[in-house]
């Protein structure tokens, strides 16, 4: 592109335009188009089998539980966002524009925003129902119900559809172009506060304030079940700890039958106390895990549109803003794998 001075007047050097639209990045687009594919394919399988598992009383295998409840309605959230947002972002990955119209691009991530805050908000009910379950059974007995679970599913798809609204208003399709008028589906720039406000509401929404329920959670039930396990290996040692602990009707032994009784008593107990502290560590690993993943999986992409609202991050993105762009959203996708 040049510029003259004389007249003020931008020259566009020429250009095969038709050329321009078929010529592609491949080392760019076949590993983000092989993730999205795999994710597209893999959800749509595993989703549809989860609800039908969970939800379809004809078809359903698994028993119903509250947890399995929660299930159902996180797959469902999950196939939502596949079904309506991964085809639209592998077309965008061939145009170097919006051409599906304004209905279509407020929509799309209309249903992108509604999909992510009811996964968000039913694994936040998912922990507090395991919360209840371990910390408080006996309240979780009229508490964690599966009447109780369905009320809270429809509960949470009926907010987030309240909750995603301001995306409708963020997001801008915008007309381009001096030689050729095209569009562009982006964040509003010209309602910079707008904008600033939606991802700081997104980041509170779907990270902050569920991470700090699930960590409160979490951490509440590996504590409850360190205390369970530690009372229990107490009682069991004092019990193998006393050879007189013997009921009035046995029949007497001779003190080497009775030495030889308590030895395999010991070992059984031992052997018990052993296996259930493995299982108590694998228990905390894996709550620890999900809160670790979730954080990691869902943290980049908002706190990055948070950045790139604030002008931190560059708002056109190049070279390796693109790259980490492009990996943070995979890695949200990611979390449904997860």
């Amino acid at each position: 592109m040049t510029f003259n001075e004389t007249n003020g007047t931008i020259k566009f050097p020429d250009y095969d335009m038709n050329e321009s639209f078929t010529k592609f990045r491949w080392k760019e687009l076949a590993p983000v188009l092989v993730v999205y594919s795999l994710t597209f394919f893999l959800g749509l399988i595993g989703n549809v089998v989860i609800i039908a598992s969970t939800l379809c009383p004809r078809l359903r295998p698994l028993p119903a539980t509250p947890t399995n409840v929660f299930l159902g309605g996180l797959a469902t959230a999950d196939l939502l966002l596949i079904i309506f947002c991964i085809p639209v972002k592998i077309a965008k990955l061939f145009s170097y524009t919006w051409t599906m119209g304004i209905f279509l691009c407020k929509s799309v991530h209309y249903m992108q925003s509604v999909s992510a805050i009811c996964s968000v908000v039913t694994l936040t009910a998912m922990s507090i129902e395991r919360y209840y379950a371990i910390v408080h059974p006996m309240r979780a007995q009229y508490t964690c119900t599966i009447s109780q679970a369905r009320k809270i599913v429809i509960i949470t798809w009926a907010a987030s559809f309240l909750l995603g609204i301001p995306m409708v208003f963020t997001q801008r399709h915008k007309e381009v172009g001096q030689r050729v008028i095209a569009y562009w589906c982006v964040r509003d720039p010209d309602a910079a506060f707008l904008w600033k406000a939606h991802e700081v509401y997104m980041l509170v929404l779907v990270l902050v304030l569920p991470l700090t329920v699930m960590a409160f959670c979490y951490t509440a039930i590996c504590w409850e079940i360190w205390k369970v396990m530690k009372r229990r290996y107490h009682m069991t040692s004092r019990h193998a700890l006393n050879p007189n602990n013997i009921d009035a009707e046995c029949i007497p032994m001779t003190p080497r039958q009775n030495s030889m009784r308590n030895g395999r008593r010991v070992r059984r107990e031992n052997g018990q106390t052993e296996e259930e502290s493995r299982t108590m560590k694998q228990v905390v690993k894996m709550l620890v895990a999900v809160v670790v993943l979730f954080a990691i999986c869902w943290g980049p992409i908002l706190i990055d549109n948070v950045l790139t609202a604030y002008r931190i991050l560059p708002r056109q993105r190049k070279g390796i803003y693109k790259h980490m762009n492009t990996a943070f959203h995979l890695m949200a996708y990611f979390n449904r794998w997860t």
